[in-house]
This record gives structure tokens, C-alpha cells and sequence, in this order.
């Protein structure tokens, strides 16, 4: 053993001699290698001893902990995990792994961590670390080479199932710690792009709920277990998390049907460490922020120990309040949570109780910038004006569904294609009858046939007559006719520059209440055989009031049961090693929903009339519709346009085997199948808007309609990796994943029902991964291709669904460094295209100039006194795109080239800073490209101070004033409204530890 100049402490550290040296891949497993353990009975000091040198692993304890205590033999091939268990039994100790290579043994009453005699000796402790007393909080990494958790060199089982490091993790993953989403201040779901390779998400209505992964949406999982889909109703709080792992592609077969991207799994605080022990007394943390836009975040928590009858355990607590106006003005972010959890040992015979409940009340808005055009992306040149006509025909403050009709009457009657404010245009083809590119359409001169009439009757509209001078013309919809809502007014028409934090395009309310609890019942104290019953509940009730107009009232409800087995085959060859599992599960899924459609008002609004107020985003009388949750009666509101309710289940079984080959082959491989029965019913009592005349329009549905049907898909996957250098492992993954096709509001139409709600995607992914510089640098990298198989049609009704057919190809490479324990560096590139495939059509928005409308120009000036856009700015014009055009295949909104760099770094004296910067290149803001939003580098810095239990940080985002943009997700209506990014913002943080 090798003394250390404290008399008290022992440090044995042994290097192994050649003929006991394990296999290099032993010491990157650490505690889950399996080894040839030669160990008799005895002295415990000397057990341990002989441990270390056959393990490889430097053991840390006080000499006093061992004095006099013997040890059981551990004789013949084991997991070292399993023979130290076997050392320790029945002495009253317990262990903490503290890194890759050492084990801190310590009594059962001392918290987890190094014993604090001996800490100085082994590793140099972190400024942050939370100690009080001698009392190490929770996280044994605290003390380890890696304070920030930035390193993939954890054992985790989220991934597969198995515990396996990510080094050895045949797929891309990403893991973000507690301590990295405090010390780069990531607080939105958005944020994780600024650290995670492939998880830039383009924007919409309302906070950024879920994520894509990939450029494709993602699913979220809480510990594991599949939540709902989210939507921009409520924040997703990455301070309440413990850690967040990012797996990009489909997940493994144990977790059940999921989407093609991949899944974020948030894994929140828990009152039980790693390594299985729990705090002798309580500890807490209370947080306090403030920033820009009148931004205030105050949070507390608290964890400790806990005993019913004769089981012992421990609790966590967590709560946050977030009082918040945010870059878009009158759009505020209030939100409250609750979170907490506890963990007991022996509840049950041999069970281990995990229980929570996650709790979450927000309140905020949506918008988008209306009216956006390239010179509004490149120079912030906005098209003024106010609608022509009002449409607010009783003058009591908003446009109900009969106003609008009578308003802004169609001609002849209405249908999908021919709405006052919603009018859609076929595609231009060229001679030979093949589709036109959109900058070859024909340029058609005149106004309107229903503004030239306006006109004539009102002249004082056009004073110099300019106008009616160009005569009647200009783009023909469908319908032959574009009704008088679509017009702005000629007289207030011009341009100015936009307000950037201005976004017209506005929802007023969005009200989310959601819950999560779960019941876990877990049998891991035999490695080799672990048993776990999971119980999963996930509920909101949401609601948004927007008076473009658009309502919904969502109470969606899934409940879920797994079980899981593991058990590795005993009485195998030495150079075999096979560790299996199946899973079992039975998910139901209950989803009701309310809604009216419309939107016809996101140009509708000038951003910079006088008459702007932010509570209502400059919405007016004349801009503002009747939502149908506030008055849905056909004669004064707007009525129900859907509503109807989704049950389905799904029953699923999956099996997976990991084995390990002379112990530097691994193969992963195993399969799942996945039955699901779907019931759906659109009730009577809304409203048909595509038939009736201006005069009666639309009809009341008259008799429900409901559609049952059973689906069924089979899963597989298959990975090969092998270490062909110390640390350096290639692999190869393919995979086939089920999929649900319901859409983000969790409902399956009856189409979609009819045609099969179960899809299929495939993933085929080739890298490289190495832990280098004895684990100190992290590098992977990786080819991928992943996409939606089985539809081949492009008529194919599930085509259009959330999981969308598309293929995504790409690179991505990721590098993490932590050469000292005070110094902490990333950097990650991506490079990757999005495709349609089959490349389908589509109903898409469109803009008056890009259709072909012309510019009304003042002959004696040149000046433009009507600009073409301002013809249909108004309402909302849409294409019908044609199948099969060659242009317009490519997937867009997110950025093709993604690059980001972090770096943190600690001083002695307790201070330190961050620094990060993330590179997005061009894109166009949706699938026409009518519009590039500009490339972007934009760069955030922070600076902290550590000292006792205090914490105290300021941090800077967008630090060089980047002006730049994200496009709205979806295929449709992505062209025209986008969002603005916020520009340099403060914000300070101060934290207490007692």
C-alpha cells in the first residue's frame, strides 16, 4: 500500500504487474469489467489490496474504516462490482466510485464522497463543491477529476438498457449534467443546442416545448419512460434536472415505439447518489435571477435522509417560480413547479422504492414576426399598412365568423380552396406542362378584380388614382376571385424600419397545467440479475386563446406499465461475456381535444402603427378575431372547427442481448414487436366551414363519426463495435424503430387510422469514439443516415403527419477536454441535409410578389407606392405544391452546418469564467425559399465566484449583438412568419448552499 504523509489515511494505488495486468478495456469499465478475481479469505486491508491489482482500480479509505475487519473470499470470473460487493458484505461499509479509476470505501453513517482526511492527497477539491462540515452533497464527481459531469465516461443504462458507459455506447449520445446547466446558464430547450450536436429546433407559437434531433422532431422521456408530446404551452425547466441525455436516432428496443429523431431523456434530482447511499442530514440550496426583460427566476431546494419503519432512504425537493416578460413584447413567461422525490430501501422484500411527482403550472403567449420579406432579414425594412376594408362590422372590438363571411364575401361558394381570407393558387407550369420554379413565375400586371370595384366606388382610397390605372389583373386563385379582406389600404401603405422585438403574428394566452408521477420498484443489489417495475403517469390540461383567431383545449393523458429483467448468463467460456434483457410494457393513451382554425390574421396587423400597445401584440378591431373559447355560437363567435377524442393503446415486448467477444468485440443486437389498438371520434356539433355561400356560410356537422382499427409494427437493432487501441472504438448501428403517427397534439386522425397508425424508420450510423489522455479527452464522431420507411405514395394520407417522410444524412463530431480538474472544453461540428422522400406536395404559404403580383410604381418618381405583398397581406394566399419538384425537396429551417465551442474554466481563488459560441450557416426559412435567413456565429460569456456556501454569477448572451432568426417548424406556413432572436441580454445569479 502506499502511505500518504496523513498517518490516518491509506491509498492503495498498485499497478499491476504484466501477468496481472486486466485487458485495457477493464480499466475503462472500471467496477463493470468482469475479471478472473483471485482473492482468498482474509484481512479485509489485504483483500482490497489484492482488488486493486487485479481490478486495476485505486482504492481510497481512512486506515481506521478497515482496522481489524476481515473479508469473505472472492474467487473466480466476476463483474468487479460484484467481488467488491462480496468483500465488503456483512462489514458495515459502503462504497463511492469517484472516477473511472478510484473507489472510496467508507462507513454507512459517512456521506458519499472521498473520506475528507485524504481528499487533498487524491484529488485537488472543486471550487463548487458543496461541502459543509465534512459532508460531501450527493455527487461523488464533485470531488473527481471532472467537476462539471462533462465527460461521457459515467456508467448510465438510459441508452439501451445496459450499463454501459457512452464510450462504449454503439450510438451518438450526449450527456449534459446538473453542473453544466448552472455553470453556462441553459435554462430552455432551446438552449441545448449551444452545447449538443443536432439539436437545433426551429421555432413556433408559444415556449419551445419539445425538440428536434436531427432536424426531425424528437421524443421526450422522463427516466426513461416516454412523456407526451410537448407543445409551446410551458417550459421545459432544465434546472430541475440532474442530468440530460441526448440519443440521436430511434431508441433501443426496451423503451416502445419512438419517433425518427431520436429523444431527450431528463433525468431529474434524486435524493439517492450514485453509488446507492443516501445523506445523514440534510442539505439545501436556495437561487435567486434576475436579467433582461424584466426577468426573475427564485428556486430552492432541498434533500436528505429518510426512514419508514425500519427502511432508510432519501428525498429530494425541488421548487421554482419564473416571473417573466420575454423578447417578444407583451408575451410574458410565468411558471411555477414543484418537484420532488423519494428513494427507500427494502419497502418491499428486496425492492427498492423510486417515487415522484413533478408538478407544473405556466402561463405565457405566442408570436411570430408577421409580414417578413428578404429586406426585412437584411435590413429590417418593413411594408406598412392597415387592412382596407373592417371587418369588425357590429364595432364590438373583434371579427366573428359571420362578420368576416359577409365582410370579405367570396365569389360563388365556399370550399377548401376559396375562403374570405384564405385563398389557394395552382402551381404555374411551363409549356411542356412541368412545374415552374417559383422565381419563374409569370409576372402578371393589375389589381384585383374586387380592389379595382373598391376603388372606383372610393376613390379618396386612391387619391392619384395610381392603382386603378394598372387596371384588373394580378394572379388568379381557384377560385377566379380574390375577396376584398385580402387587401391592405392604399392610403397607409409604406415602409419604415421594424421593431425587431415587435412580432405581430401574436397569441394572447396559453394557459398548461401538467403532472408527472411515477412508481418504481427496482431489484439491482445483484448486477448480474436486476428486476424493475415501472409505473408512469404523464397528464396536461392546456388551453391558448388566440385571436388570429385560434383555440385550443388539450387534456391529453397517457399511463404506462414496464417491466424489465436483465440477467447475464452464467457458466459461459472466459472470452465470452452475454449480459440480456426484455422489457414488457402496456401504454394507454387518452387525448380530447377542442379547437377552431384559422389564423387568417399573422399580416393582418401593422407592427408599427402608432396604435401598438404590447399587451395585444398591435392587434385592433379590425385585426382581431372571436376565438371559439371565449364565444363559439355561429351568429356572434367562431365556432368549433375540431373536436373529437383519440384513445389508443399499445402493447409491446422487447428483447436485447449485449455481448462481449475476447473483451474488445461487443455486439448489441435485439428486436421488439408492438401491437396497438386506435379508437377515434370527431363529434358532432362543429362546424364545416368549406361549404355554404358568403351569405350562410358553412353548416353545423350534424353526426359524430368514429373509426377503430389495429396496428402493428416489429422493431430491431443491430450494433457491432470494436476496440482496436486502448480507448478507440469504432462501431456500426443499424436499426428499424415503430411509430406512433398521432400528431403533436397527441390525436391519430381517422385517415391516419384507416391507413395505419404504426410507421417504421430506419438508422444506419458508422463512428468512431475514444477516451484519450488517460480519460481525459473525449472524441466522437459519426456517418448517419435515418429515415421514415414503408411510404412510397406521395399520396399517402400518413405522410404528412409529425413524423414527416423524410431521409436526414449527416456528419457530426464532438470533442470534450478536461485536462485539469479547473478546465473544461468542448466543441462539436455538424454538417447534414434534410430530404423528403418520396418528395410529396403540399398546400404551402406563399407571399402576393413571389405568386406574381407586381409592384404599383409611381411613373413620375419611380417609387413604389404599393408594394406587391401589400395585395394579400391581409389574409393568407396558399400554393399547391406538385409532387416530384426537384427544387423544392430539400427539407428547410435548420441550418445545414452547425458548429458550436464551450469553455470553462476555475481559479484557485474561487473566481472563473465561461465563454461559448455556436456558428448556424444560412438557411432558407421554409420549403419555397422564398426567404434566407442569414448565417449566424454568435457568442455568450459568464463570470463566477465560489466561495464557502455562497455562489454568485453573471452571464452575457449573444454577446456580440448578433442580429439573426429562426424559422417556424412545419412544412406549411414556415415561409413567411419567423422569429427574431433576442440580442445582447444580461443576467445575474446568486445561490446559497446550507
Amino acid at each position: 500500500m502506499l502511505a500518504t504523509a496523513l498517518a490516518a489515511a491509506t491509498i492503495a494505488s498498485h499497478k499491476p504487474t504484466h501477468a496481472q495486468a486486466p485487458h485495457a478495456s477493464e480499466h475503462r469499465q472500471g467496477l463493470a469489467a468482469t475479471i478472473d478475481f483471485s482473492i482468498p479469505q482474509g484481512r479485509l486491508d489485504d483483500a482490497l489490496d489484492r482488488f486493486s491489482e487485479q481490478a486495476g482500480l485505486q482504492i481510497v479509505y481512512d486506515a481506521g474504516t478497515v482496522q481489524g475487519r476481515m473479508a469473505p473470499a472472492a474467487l473466480g470470473r466476476m463483474r468487479a462490482e460484484e467481488a467488491l460487493r462480496k468483500l465488503l458484505d456483512d462489514s458495515g461499509l459502503h462504497w463511492t466510485l469517484i472516477n473511472g479509476h478510484t473507489v472510496a470505501i467508507r462507513r454507512a453513517t459517512e456521506p458519499p464522497g472521498l473520506p475528507p482526511s485524504i481528499a487533498p492527497a487524491v484529488a485537488a477539491p472543486a471550487a463548487d463543491d458543496p461541502r459543509h462540515g465534512g459532508v460531501v452533497i450527493l455527487s461523488d464527481i464533485r470531488v473527481s477529476a471532472d467537476p462539471l459531469r462533462g465527460l461521457p465516461i459515467e456508467v448510465a443504462n438510459t441508452s439501451f438498457g445496459f450499463s454501459k458507459s457512452i464510450l462504449e455506447t454503439p450510438r451518438s449520445v450526449s450527456l449534459i449534467s446538473q453542473e453544466t446547466i448552472d455553470r453556462f446558464g441553459l435554462s430552455a430547450i432551446e438552449d441545448l443546442v449551444r452545447v449538443v450536436p443536432g439539436t437545433f429546433t426551429p421555432t413556433r407559437f408559444g415556449i419551445q416545448g419539445g425538440i428536434d434531433v436531427r432536424s426531425v422532431p424528437a421524443d421526450t422521456f422522463f427516466r426513461g419512460m416516454k412523456r407526451l408530446n410537448l407543445q409551446g404551452h410551458a417550459p421545459t425547466v432544465l434546472s430541475a434536472m440532474d442530468s440530460i441525455e441526448v440519443v440521436r436516432g430511434p431508441p433501443s428496443p426496451i423503451y416502445g415505439m419512438g419517433k425518427i429523431g431520436g429523444y431527450t431523456d431528463m433525468i431529474p434530482r434524486s435524493g439517492r447518489a450514485a453509488d446507492g447511499s443516501y445523506l445523514d442530514r440534510s442539505h439545501g440550496r436556495v437561487s435567486a435571477m434576475v436579467g433582461d426583460y424584466q426577468a426573475t427566476d427564485l428556486s430552492a431546494s432541498l434533500q436528505g435522509p429518510m426512514k419508514i419503519a425500519s427502511a432508510h432512504g432519501g428525498y429530494h425537493l425541488f421548487g421554482m417560480i419564473i416571473d417573466s416578460q420575454t423578447y417578444a413584447r407583451g408575451v410574458p413567461l410565468d411558471a411555477s413547479m414543484l418537484q420532488g422525490s423519494v428513494s427507500v430501501e427494502d419497502l418491499l422484500p428486496r425492492f427498492r422504492l423510486e417515487a415522484g411527482l413533478s408538478a407544473q403550472k405556466s402561463r405565457s403567449g405566442g408570436a411570430l414576426i408577421g409580414r417578413f420579406t428578404q429586406e426585412l432579414a437584411d435590413s429590417r425594412r418593413y411594408i406598412r399598412g392597415l387592412p382596407l376594408i373592417d371587418l369588425d362590422l357590429d364595432h364590438n372590438g373583434t371579427i366573428s365568423y359571420r362578420e368576416y363571411n359577409t365582410a370579405s364575401a367570396v365569389r360563388g361558394a365556399l370550399s377548401l380552396s376559396n375562403q374570405p381570407l384564405s385563398q389557394r393558387w395552382d402551381w404555374p407550369l411551363d409549356a411542356d406542362g412541368k412545374p415552374l420554379t417559383v422565381d419563374r413565375f409569370p409576372k402578371v400586371s393589375g389589381i384585383p378584380e374586387s380592389m379595382f370595384q373598391y376603388l372606383q366606388a372610393h376613390p379618396e382610397a386612391d387619391p392619384g388614382g395610381l392603382l386603378r390605372a394598372q387596371g384588373i389583373g394580378g394572379p388568379l386563385p381557384r377560385s377566379g376571385y380574390v375577396p376584398l379582406g385580402f387587401m391592405l389600404d392604399p392610403r397607409t401603405v409604406g415602409y419604415d424600419k421594424l421593431d425587431l422585438r415587435r412580432f405581430a403574428a401574436f397569441e394572447r394566452d396559453l394557459h398548461a397545467n401538467l403532472a408527472t408521477t411515477y412508481i418504481d420498484l427496482i431489484d439491482d443489489r445483484d448486477p448480474d440479475f436486476t428486476m424493475k417495475n415501472q409505473l408512469f403517469f404523464d397528464g396536461m390540461d392546456q388551453y391558448k386563446i388566440s385571436e388570429q383567431p385560434f383555440g385550443t383545449e388539450q387534456k391529453p393523458r397517457i399511463v404506462e406499465e414496464k417491466f424489465t429483467i436483465t440477467r447475464r448468463l452464467p457458466q459461459l467460456p472466459s472470452w465470452l461475456d452475454v449480459n440480456s434483457l426484455a422489457s414488457i410494457n402496456f401504454r394507454h393513451t387518452r387525448s380530447p381535444t377542442g379547437q377552431c382554425f384559422g389564423d387568417f390574421s399573422t399580416h393582418r396587423t401593422d407592427a408599427m402603427a402608432d396604435t401598438w400597445q404590447d399587451s395585444s401584440g398591435g392587434m385592433t378591431p379590425n385585426t382581431t378575431f372571436t376565438n371559439c373559447l371565449v364565444d363559439s355560437s355561429y351568429e356572434t363567435g367562431f365556432p368549433y372547427t375540431d373536436h373529437g377524442k383519440t384513445s389508443f393503446s399499445e402493447f409491446g415486448l422487447g428483447v436485447l442481448l449485449d455481448v462481449a467477444i475476447a473483451r474488445s468485440t461487443n455486439l448489441l443486437m435485439g428486436g421488439r414487436i408492438d401491437g396497438s389498438e386506435v379508437h377515434n371520434i370527431e363529434y358532432a356539433g362543429t362546424i364545416n366551414v368549406n361549404t355554404g355561400t358568403a351569405s350562410e356560410p358553412g353548416a353545423i356537422v350534424a353526426q359524430s363519426t368514429r373509426t377503430r382499427g389495429w396496428d402493428d409494427g416489429v422493431s430491431w437493432t443491430f450494433s457491432l463495435s470494436h476496440e482496436v487501441l486502448p480507448g478507440v472504438r469504432p462501431y456500426f448501428t443499424i436499426a428499424q424503430e415503430s411509430l406512433t403517427l398521432d400528431n403533436n397534439a397527441n390525436r391519430i386522425s381517422n385517415a391516419i387510422v384507416e391507413a395505419g397508425h404504426i410507421g417504421q424508420s430506419r438508422l444506419r450510423e458508422l463512428g468512431l469514439k475514444a477516451s484519450l489522455l488517460d480519460d481525459h479527452l473525449f472524441f466522437s464522431t459519426a456517418l448517419y443516415e435515418q429515415r421514415r420507411i414503408n411510404v412510397n405514395n406521395p399520396e399517402d394520407p400518413t405522410i404528412t403527419v409529425e413524423a414527416s417522410s423524410t431521409v436526414t444524412r449527416g456528419w457530426e463530431s464532438e470533442i470534450k477536454w478536461v485536462p485539469t480538474p479547473k478546465l473544461f472544453a468542448s466543441f462539436y461540428a455538424l454538417s447534414q441535409k434534410t430530404l423528403y422522400e418520396p418528395n410529396r406536395g403540399g398546400v404551402v404559404l406563399i407571399d402576393a410578389r413571389s405568386l406574381g403580383f407586381q409592384d404599383v410604381v409611381d411613373p413620375a418618381t419611380g417609387e413604389v407606392v404599393y408594394p406587391a405583398e401589400a395585395f394579400l397581406f391581409g389574409g393568407r394566399a396558399f400554393i399547391q405544391l406538385p409532387p416530384g419538384v426537384e427544387a423544392y425537396r430539400e427539407k428547410q429551417g435548420n441550418p445545414n452546418v452547425q458548429i458550436g465551442a464551450s469553455l470553462t474554466a476555475r481559479l484557485a481563488s474561487g473566481f472563473g469564467f465561461t465563454l461559448s459560441a455556436n456558428h448556424f450557416s444560412a438557411v432558407a426559412a421554409g420549403r419555397l425559399q422564398l426567404i434566407e435567413l442569414p448565417a449566424s456565429t454568435i457568442f455568450n460569456a459568464g463570470a463566477f465566484y465560489d466561495r464557502g456556501p455562497w455562489q454568485l454569477r453573471a452571464d452575457v448572451f449573444n454577446l456580440n449583438n448578433e442580429r439573426y432568426f429562426r424559422a417556424r417548424t412545419g412544412d406549411t406556413l414556415a415561409d413567411l412568419p419567423v422569429s427574431a432572436m433576442p440580442d445582447r441580454r444580461f443576467q445575474f445569479t446568486v445561490s446559497h448552499r446550507f
